[in-house]
């Protein structure tokens, strides 16, 4: 099959200027609010975009562009939709979900967020939060963002802080260290609070859980402060927003 060099180069520099047009038509949110119906969106259309420039005859380019510009103008219609309902824009983007509410994680909407306790602690390190006890509510936001709002008195800074910037020991690991995520031990991170297995179980069967298994969250800090937070543990009722 002989190929059309000059076709294929037209072709793309148009299909180029097109999109960059049809970007520009739908407005600024793309970048700015990349919420799930915005990424499936921007993903469909480089997706027909990309068929346009690798099509080599013209009646398949008209085609592929022609369904570009449809779908361009679906997605305008159904933002349209979104700024004028609620209800189309929660079904569209979805809603913020509470996760922790005054120092409790709140599982079942954890669950319902799909991220897992190593993703959720990451994201309150980047707050700069060590410990989901501090906060009296943390929000994943439709874009994927988190909020969060600290207990008062975890928002107190001493003169100390200023000076030395915050406490992140022993080893850099922050004021508390994870013991137990999801059942399971760290034991370098166990070993270097000079705790041992020992001690960890006393002090699970202390909050009564029976086994590593009843345990999905468990950290310690330099006092020997615990949280804990066990499988087995009612559920508190879900804050609304």
């Amino acid at each position: 099959m002989q190929i059309s060099w000059l076709f294929l180069t037209l072709s793309t520099m148009i299909t180029f200027v097109i999109l960059l047009m049809l970007v520009r038509w739908i407005g600024s949110t793309q970048l700015t609010q990349l919420t799930m119906f915005n990424w499936v969106a921007g993903a469909s259309m480089g997706n027909l975009a990309a068929n346009m420039m690798a099509t080599t005859n013209l009646k398949d380019w008209i085609s592929s562009c022609y369904t570009l510009v449809m779908f361009t103008a679906a997605t305008i219609i159904a933002a349209y939709f979104a700024l004028k309902s609620r209800t189309f824009r929660r079904i569209a983007n979805g809603e913020p979900i509470v996760i922790i509410h005054k120092g409790v994680l709140l599982r079942d909407n954890l669950r319902k967020t799909k991220l897992n306790i190593d993703v959720l602690m990451m994201l309150l390190r980047e707050k700069g939060f060590f410990s989901y006890s501090e906060i009296e509510y943390a929000i994943l936001e439709p874009t994927g963002n988190l909020s969060i709002l600290p207990i008062q008195a975890a928002q107190s800074v001493s003169k100390e802080d200023l000076v030395k910037g915050p406490d992140l020991s022993p080893e850099g690991q922050g004021p508390y260290i994870e013991l137990v995520v999801d059942g399971e031990v760290d034991r370098d991170k166990l070993d270097s609070t000079g705790y041992d297995e020992k001690w960890l179980f006393e002090q699970i069967r202390e909050y009564g859980g029976k086994g590593l298994e009843d345990v999905m969250y468990m950290a310690v800090n330099k006092e020997g402060e615990i949280i804990i937070d066990l499988h087995r543990k009612e559920e508190e009722d879900d804050p609304t927003i």
